[in-house]
C-alpha cells in the first residue's frame, strides 16, 4: 500500500480499494457522486450508477478504516435516507452534520419551498468512535465567557455543534475574481482541515476515493497527514495532481 501514499491516482476506486489493506486508513473523507442525474456530463451521477454501487463503495471503506476512526461521507438533502441506511449496513452512524453553503445556482427560483442551502454531511465510525483531538475553531459564547459560573474561560469549546453557521466556516468557497472553482461541488479546505486535526494524527493517511479538485488533499498536506486521493474523470485527475504538486512544492515535509 506504500506506494499510493502521497499520490493521486486515476482510476475506479473500487480497483484501487483492492490495493489497501484491512484496518489501514486512518480517516476517510469524500464527497461521491449524489445520484441525482446532474446533467452537465462531468462525472456519472446517474441514479443507477450510484445507488447500484454505493453499498460496495461503504462495504470496502468499512474494510479499510481502522476501528474507531471516523468517516465524513457528504451527501444530498434529498437522498440522505438512503444513504443514511447503507452506512448503517456497514458502519456506526453518529450524527448528521449540516453547513451553510453559497448558493451556486440563482438561475431559477424555488417556489413553494425553502431553499437548498444547507450541505448535510453523515459523521460515522468503525465501531465506536475515538476521541477527537481538540482543535481551536469554535468560539465560546460571550455570555458563557462572562458567566461566573465558567470557572476557567477560554476562548474557544471543543464542543462541536452538529450545525456550522457561516460566521465560522461555510461547506463551499464563493467564487470571485479570485477564486475560480475548479468543480462545480468543490468544497471549502478550511472545514476539511478542522475534521483532519480533530479526527487523525499528523503523518496519519486520510483518504479521499472520490477526490473531485482535490480539496481533501490539499487540506491534509496542510495539516500534515498523508493522503491518497482517487479519481475516475481524467479532467479533474489532470487538475488533482496540478494542485497537489504545486501545494507540495511549496510545504515541504522532512519525512515525506
Amino acid at each position: 500500500m506504500e506506494i499510493l501514499i502521497n499520490k493521486v491516482i486515476n482510476a475506479d476506486c473500487m480497483e484501487i480499494f483492492k490495493n489497501i489493506n484491512d484496518n489501514s486508513i486512518d480517516l476517510i473523507i469524500t464527497d461521491p457522486p449524489y445520484g441525482v442525474n446532474f446533467e452537465e456530463g462531468l462525472y456519472d451521477d446517474s441514479t443507477s450508477a450510484v445507488f447500484d454501487n454505493y453499498g460496495k463503495w461503504l462495504e470496502e471503506m468499512a474494510r479499510i478504516l481502522k476501528k474507531h476512526s471516523h468517516l465524513y461521507l457528504f451527501v444530498p438533502t434529498l437522498q440522505v435516507e438512503k444513504w443514511i441506511t447503507e452506512v448503517k449496513v456497514h458502519l456506526r452512524f453518529n450524527n448528521l452534520l449540516a453547513l451553510q453553503v453559497y448558493q451556486t445556482n440563482t438561475s431559477s427560483s424555488i417556489k413553494n419551498n425553502f431553499t437548498y442551502d444547507l450541505q448535510l454531511v453523515i459523521y460515522a465510525s468503525k465501531n465506536k468512535a475515538k476521541d477527537f483531538n481538540k482543535v481551536k475553531w469554535i468560539p465560546t459564547s460571550s455570555s458563557w465567557l462572562k458567566d461566573k459560573r465558567n470557572t476557567n474561560p477560554q476562548p474557544f469549546t471543543y464542543q462541536y455543534p452538529s450545525f456550522i453557521n457561516s460566521n465560522i466556516v461555510r461547506a463551499n468557497t464563493k467564487p470571485n475574481d479570485r477564486i475560480k472553482r475548479l468543480h462545480p461541488n468543490e468544497k471549502n479546505p478550511q472545514i476539511l482541515r478542522y475534521w483532519i486535526e480533530m479526527s487523525s494524527l499528523v503523518k496519519e493517511i486520510v483518504l479521499d476515493p472520490f477526490s473531485g479538485s482535490g480539496t481533501t488533499g490539499e487540506a491534509a498536506w496542510l495539516a500534515d497527514r498523508q493522503f491518497i486521493l482517487i479519481e475516475k474523470n481524467e479532467q479533474y485527475f489532470k487538475i488533482v495532481k496540478k494542485r497537489m504538486k504545486n501545494l507540495m512544492k511549496q510545504k515541504r515535509l522532512t519525512e515525506f
